[in-house]
């Protein structure tokens, strides 16, 4: 058995014996220990921000810890990365058909939009703790994705579409960020949501599902203020 591992190393174990199998303790305990740590440990920092309405009036504030996504290494704490973004033709026609068949719309935010979703099993990812919670030798593993992370988008976006599945809600052809149902129909822009229907109750009944799978949403406005655009 080694008894230390070079950090290009640690992920690799496919063609590892179990107890061959590179671990923390070896990379901790070997001669590229400092090497080790500038490289798997991200900084983390935290981020104020205040959100306005689409006229400019203050909404609230808001405040966020992050992780230094600019530090990770691709292939050793982050593989995909890319997510789906809903396509503004698509958000267009929808708005049409909100006025020729007097649909009704609804807008939805989701609270910490990246805290929901889970780390990749094989992707462990450090981070130093945060500013007002530091204790000395201590760092934080993650389980969940964190705001900063390159993977964070795309980790989101499948925890959400598996989210409108236990709904009922499938994915069009047409564009992946589209979500229809049986009354209702939903666009998704990571943590934008839109839902249309001939009656309201539809879309409140489906907002209510999504709450009980873990969705933390937040409702808002109807689509009049999707994404600052103002539209009248």
């Amino acid at each position: 058995m080694v008894n230390w591992i070079h950090l290009l190393f640690l992920k690799v174990k496919a063609e590892a014996s179990k107890q061959d199998n590179p671990n923390l303790w070896q990379a901790m305990n070997g001669p590229f220990a400092d090497k080790y740590w500038k490289a798997a440990v991200k900084e983390s920092t935290w981020a104020f921000k205040l959100k306005r309405y689409p006229d400019g009036l203050a909404k609230k504030f808001k405040r966020r810890f992050c992780a230094w996504g600019d530090q990770q290494l691709e292939g050793i704490n982050n593989f995909e990365t890319y997510a789906q973004v809903v396509q503004w033709t698509t958000v267009r026609l929808l708005l049409i058909l909100e006025v020729l068949p007097d649909l009704k719309s609804k807008q939805g935010d989701i609270t910490a939009t990246f805290l929901h979703a889970d780390i990749n099993p094989k992707e462990e990812i450090y981070v130093k703790m945060p500013m007002g919670f530091k204790k000395k030798g201590k760092v934080l593993k993650l389980k969940k994705t964190l705001y900063g992370l390159r993977q964070s988008p795309r980790a989101f976006w499948k925890y959400i579409t598996k989210s409108m599945n236990k709904c009922r809600m499938k994915q069009t052809m047409f564009d992946p960020c589209l979500f229809v149902g049986e009354r209702v129909m939903c666009v998704c822009y990571i943590d934008n949501l839109i839902f249309w229907s001939r009656d309201k109750r539809h879309i409140d009944k489906l907002a209510n599902k999504l709450i009980e799978v873990g969705v933390d949403l937040e409702e808002e406005d109807d689509a009049a203020g999707f994404l600052g655009v103002r539209m009248e």
